[in-house]
């Protein structure tokens, strides 16, 4: 595994876990809830680091 696809299994890990829990595929979502979820995740830990240093 390249380490691009390792990078980018991390940063789609947290819309995949919601998927599965809700039941809901790839296919199925077409990316947008899994995008909106990798966003508030990504966004409130970049946040809370800015912050954190702020």
């Amino acid at each position: 595994m390249t380490i691009l696809k390792l990078l980018l299994k991390i940063f789609l890990f947290p819309g995949n876990i919601v998927l599965k829990k809700i039941g809901v595929t790839v296919e199925e979502d077409s990316g947008i809830l899994r995008s909106f979820i990798n966003s508030c995740v990504w966004g409130g830990l970049i946040l809370l680091i800015i912050l954190k240093f702020i």
